[in-house]
């Protein structure tokens, strides 16, 4: 059944790759995935936030609710893979224009998700519960004063209205072979601050780089803030802290002989312990602020502060294990790492069990690039073995009796929290 559906699914996935579009705005990536659902005879659920959506596979007979979740958002990321159909899609990230791609690689979790609805409906008179496709906004990267994806499917309710008992999702990971997964263990207790700084320079006709004296130049200043930046955490704390400070993006500038306008400097910073990131906060507030008073300019920072990160359910995990064997064999399933980056997915742990599962997607002599760079290129046969995972992981998962979160032989009723089971 894989075999018949995977070329009509890639081409999806290479639709859904050229046309990306950034987080919160994923109006025209929704309806697509919801007309190819709609048509493989699921059901519409929702709304989801403003432009996610959730489409229910409803089984033949009664049983409980699964779900899986997939991203809908590009990145602000310019591609160079060189693909023919590579993204060309523009947008506007924090005020600036910039080219827009997949380059977590979100076109192929959808992909996979369609096409595990599509070999799942050959079954459908078999199966005992449902299960409902989640296809969330906003699941890597938000801009200043928005909020992450996972919260809108949280307050939307769909998890409790449709009895969901347990969540599964299934990333890329480069640094795994295709044809294998990882399983990250444990609970990983760092969590990840991003934070946006906008220094403004000085608004009159006659400032430019000749007169230098009658302005205040935003890029002198934002580039003598980054270097302070860089030394807090070695200045500031310990050896033992743990805390680790990126700039990733410096943007300023309309032409060489003008003075800039405003400059914005954008990073992240990590940490272990709750309160290193307040400590964290408080420092780079006061590097802004004195900033600020010794240029004589204004100086704003925005913090976006991410969830402190947790693979997911142990039991969930461990209940999945045999399953992944039995699909991929034991030299198939290895322990890794947690994703650097895995977006907003541990949101979803406070509310049901959850488990994470890394996807392989780099072929041998062959590595994919990293997730979120803009030459990030999974294999495509990571389709196939996505959607042989995902479907033995959902058909198992709705025919145990022993499953975490699963009441067994009814849907659990609308509107009880789903840790109540």
């Amino acid at each position: 059944r894989i075999s018949s559906v995977a070329d009509e699914i890639i081409q999806l996935r290479r639709t859904l790759h050229a046309t990306p579009e950034l987080a919160h705005r994923e109006v025209k990536t929704a309806r697509y995935v919801m007309e190819q659902l709609k048509g493989m005879g699921l059901q519409a659920r929702g709304p989801v936030g403003l432009t996610g959506t959730a489409m229910l596979l409803k089984g033949g007979r009664p049983g409980p609710t699964v779900a899986v979740v997939a991203g809908l958002d590009g990145s602000p990321v310019n591609e160079t893979t060189g693909l023919v159909y590579a993204s060309k899609a523009w947008g506007y990230w924090e005020a600036q224009k910039v080219r827009v791609s997949h380059a977590f690689g979100k076109d192929m979790e959808m992909a996979i998700l369609m096409g595990t609805a599509k070999i799942l409906q050959y079954f459908q008179k078999d199966l005992r519960g449902n299960v409902l496709f989640l296809f969330q906004p906003a699941s890597t990267s938000i801009q200043s004063n928005e909020k992450p994806g996972a919260m809108q499917v949280i307050a939307s309710g769909i998890l409790r209205q449709e009895g969901v008992g347990a969540l599964f999702y299934l990333p890329l990971d480069p640094g795994v072979r295709t044809g294998r997964i990882g399983v990250p263990t444990g609970a990983v207790n760092g969590g990840l601050t991003r934070f946006h700084i906008t220094v403004q320079g000085t608004k009159n006709r006659v400032c430019s780089g000749s007169v230098p004296w009658k302005c205040v130049d935003p890029i002198a200043v934002a580039a003598h803030m980054v270097q302070e930046l860089l030394l807090i955490p070695s200045r500031r704390f310990g050896p033992d802290r743990q805390v680790i400070l990126n700039v990733g993006s410096i943007h300023g500038g309309e032409a060489a002989h003008l003075m800039a306008p405003k400059v914005s400097v954008a990073g992240t910073f990590r940490w272990i312990v709750t309160g290193d990131r307040n400590r964290m906060e408080r420092h780079i507030r006061n590097l802004t602020q004195g900033t600020a008073k010794i240029s004589g300019t204004r100086v704003n920072v925005v913090f976006t502060k991410g969830p402190q990160l947790r693979v997911g359910s142990s039991a969930l995990t461990t209940w999945a294990l045999p399953t992944l064997v039995r699909a991929l064999g034991k030299r198939g399933v290895l322990p890794a790492d947690p994703l650097a980056n895995p977006g907003d997915f541990t949101l979803y742990h406070k509310e049901l069990p959850t488990a994470m599962f890394l996807l392989g997607c780099s072929r041998a002599r062959h590595y994919a690039g990293r997730r979120g760079a803009g030459d990030f290129s999974p294999d495509e046969e990571t389709i196939s073995v996505g959607m042989h995972v995902l479907g033995n992981l959902l058909m198992d998962y709705l025919l145990s009796d022993e499953a975490p979160g699963q009441r067994s032989g009814a849907l659990p009723p609308a509107g009880r929290h789903s840790r109540e089971q």
